[in-house]
């Protein structure tokens, strides 16, 4: 990731309202990718991609 590109971060809210970042993603479609596998599950919890700026993703690169 290059300086000043956005970085895209996944959330997830629970139950009780609390928030939680999942992961932070080089591009919105690996952030996506990753929110699709999560939703798949029985118990659903609200996600939300944010886009914001970031020099150091913690997940997946973009090929």
């Amino acid at each position: 990731m290059h300086e000043n590109q956005n970085a895209f971060e996944l959330w997830r809210q629970d139950d009780n309202g609390n928030r939680f970042m999942i992961g932070t993603f080089a591009c919105r479609a690996a952030a996506e990718s990753r929110l699709a596998e999560l939703t798949r599950a029985r118990h659903k919890q609200t996600y939300w991609i944010t886009e914001g700026k970031d020099n150091k993703p913690l997940e997946t690169q973009c090929r």
